[in-house]
């Protein structure tokens, strides 16, 4: 019984690992690596594009959620950015973010929308006035995909300022599959059947004798 119960527990754990594989380059944009302490503004960073441009910081005002870097989509002006990846058509996907206000900005500048293919999925702002340090949220959702190529993008939505909300750990997966659960059989139904064999092998051991 503990067999089949840890041979099940371990496909369960696999599956959900294959699951989770992040469809994203580059969801946590630590490429490329900036120094500690500072930001930088330029249109376009591994797997994703700027609109026009794409702001990295590295703890330059804030703590990332996960890792050294953090995006944050207010560069001179009001920024974008977007990544397009392969999908099936048909089939679900996961979208997973976090979202933090900028320390010390109110959410009239620290507005983050997401939207899949154009869609308008969520609108995040919330304040940051009194956080001295980022307060990241989380954000799930699952997508079914209509084509062959999918584009994940987030806007600033607040004042045009310079100063907007901040995201990180974007990570897309496909939608894991229900698992196919099969009937183990308890301890009596094993020793039975086990039984059941003994008794078949020396019936048929009597036969040939």
């Amino acid at each position: 019984m503990k067999i089949f119960k840890a041979i099940f527990a371990t496909m369960a754990i696999a599956a959900t690992c294959s699951a989770q594989a992040n469809l994203l380059v580059n969801g946590g944009f630590e490429s490329p690596v900036g120094t500690y302490g500072s930001y930088s503004i330029v249109s376009s960073i591994q797997g994703w594009t700027g609109g026009p441009t794409i702001e990295i910081q590295n703890h330059a005002a804030g703590t990332p959620f996960e890792g050294m870097q953090l995006v944050e989509l207010d560069t001179d002006a009001n920024s974008s950015m977007y990544q397009d990846f392969v999908t099936t058509a048909g089939s679900y996907y996961t979208v997973h973010f976090n979202y933090s206000p900028r320390p010390g900005i109110a959410a009239s500048s620290t507005g983050i929308q997401f939207s899949f293919n154009g869609v308008v999925y969520d609108t995040l702002a919330l304040s940051g006035l009194n956080n001295s340090d980022t307060v990241w949220v989380s954000r799930d959702f699952t997508i079914l995909a209509a084509g062959t190529t999918s584009r994940i993008a987030f806007a600033a939505t607040g004042i045009s300022d310079s100063f907007g909300g901040y995201l990180d750990n974007v990570i897309v997966s496909a939608a894991a599959s229900p698992l196919v659960v099969v009937a183990v059989p308890e301890p009596e139904t094993v020793a039975l059947l086990g039984l059941g064999l003994v008794m078949a092998a020396f019936a048929g051991r009597r036969r040939k004798a």
